[in-house]
């Protein structure tokens, strides 16, 4: 059942989150928001820096969990997340071969993280089609096919680079926003954007997906069409984030099953309170990645950290059953 109240809190929970990690860092912007004067120092760093950085976090944050929502519901599986159909493994080899082939700095390596992720998934659709659709057993065993073969590449590519490319492989895999910048989130924002707007117009769509193949004919629902849309915006939505932020682990997994205990598993609630929740809570996360340590933490070590026992939790909660 819809709790209103935990649904507006959430839905509006990202604007105190970014005005507060504005002021999060090294640099004590906070104490300049106080007199409402800003040097040009402070200017450099929260409009050059913390704000595109701030921005993209919510962005990625949003995209994921909102990936992870409509295809837990698409393919009523709780395990599902935007990797299990190959995506962070095959983004994970474009940007490793651009590494390996092209200076580090390269706008190549998202553009190579973009194409091979997005590809993945193309690849592991097509092997899933049986007869001119797919069931979700077949998708799922095609992403995990499809993510073991970009994962052997990808030990191909870390095999023959030398220890400073290496270094920097490993590093993109455990993901960060330590590259954010306008010209990153630009690059981001037109595929998460449009993913995003297609999965939001079609979540009243995702209830019936969420009822079984069977019935989602019976209500005259073209199943195969409307699961490949999903399939392929959520996709476009995440490998245009992954491909600038390297890969985010659990977000798109875990952030869903919060917000349904929240507000209930009605997606037209459901997904907008997963893109504002997510938002959040990666804005959060980014900001102890950033703030805890004299170095930066890739925030895929601190999700992992945090999500992992909520899960663990969740699974004994709910007795192995998903509602």
């Amino acid at each position: 059942m819809l709790s209103k109240r935990n649904y507006y809190l959430i839905l509006f929970s990202p604007i105190p989150v970014i005005l507060v990690s504005l002021g999060v860092g090294r640099y004590p912007l906070h104490l300049m928001f106080k007199s409402f004067s800003l040097g040009e120092t402070a200017s450099f760093i929260l409009f050059n820096i913390r704000l595109p950085r701030i921005l993209l976090c919510a962005l990625a944050g949003a995209t994921l969990s909102v990936a992870g929502a409509s295809l837990q519901s698409t393919l009523r599986n709780p395990l599902v997340s935007p990797y299990i159909l190959g995506l962070s493994q095959g983004a994970a080899f474009g940007a490793a071969l651009a590494m390996l082939l092209l200076p580090y700095s390269s706008y190549m390596i998202p553009i190579l993280a973009f194409i091979f992720g997005f590809s993945a998934v193309i690849l592991a659709c097509s092997l899933a089609r049986i007869r001119g659709g797919f069931s979700t057993v077949t998708v799922i065993l095609a992403g995990v096919i499809v993510a073991a073969i970009f994962t052997a590449l990808l030990s191909i590519v870390k095999f023959i680079s030398d220890p400073y490319r290496l270094s920097g492989i490993v590093f993109w895999t455990m993901g960060g926003f330590y590259k954010a910048s306008w010209d990153y989130l630009l690059l981001a924002a037109p595929g998460s954007v449009t993913g995003l707007t297609i999965l939001f117009f079609l979540r009243w769509r995702l209830n019936v997906l969420s009822m079984g193949d069977e019935e989602a004919k019976l209500m005259g629902v073209n199943v195969y069409r409307e699961r490949l849309l999903v399939l392929i915006s959520a996709t476009l939505a995440c490998a245009s984030v992954i491909s600038v932020s390297g890969i985010v682990a659990w977000v798109g997994l875990i952030v869903p099953h919060i917000v349904r205990s929240l507000v209930g598993s009605d997606n037209k609630y459901l997904i907008p309170a997963s893109a504002a929740f997510g938002a959040s809570i990666l804005v959060l996360t980014d900001d102890l990645c950033r703030s805890l340590f004299s170095f930066e933490i890739p925030i895929s070590i601190v999700t992992t950290l945090v999500a992992a026992p909520y899960f663990i939790y969740l699974l004994r909660k709910v007795g192995g059953e998903w509602r």
